[in-house]
């Protein structure tokens, strides 16, 4: 009779703990296929925006600049909520600047212009990767 008591005992006890076990097991595996998953939506969010910030800086053209800027400062802005890097921020607000800068008779000066874009573009090149 006492075997029966002690081996029914061990039983619960066992099954206590693989409950337990399993539920500790999940609840860990589910925070860091989260945390997984939440820096693959990062990193293709990014490189989706910082891939649309290099094509609109490198469509720019002296006709129709102000609708550029504009598509520049949507995707700079998007990008700006999106990281957490204070010199990208300042980079991307400092080529904004640089770019409002160049008014309709400055804008004649491509080759400052083509400097100021690759600039920007090798920065967005360095800060893709996390």
């Amino acid at each position: 009779m006492l075997n029966i008591t002690l081996l029914t005992s061990v039983a619960k006890s066992a099954f206590i703990g693989a409950v337990a076990t399993k539920l500790v097991d999940t609840l860990i595996s589910t925070k860091i296929n989260n945390k997984v998953e939440q820096g693959k939506w990062l990193r293709n969010t990014k490189l989706e925006l910082f891939s649309k910030l290099t094509e609109d800086i490198l469509s720019i053209e002296h006709s129709n600049v102000d609708n550029q800027l504009r598509e520049i400062k949507k995707t700079s802005a998007k990008i700006i909520l999106l990281i957490n890097d204070k010199k990208l921020t300042d980079k991307i607000e400092n080529y904004i600047t640089n770019l409002n800068k160049f008014d309709t008779s400055k804008r004649a000066e491509h080759s400052t212009l083509i400097l100021i874009n690759k600039d920007m573009i090798a920065y967005l090149q360095k800060n893709i990767r996390l």
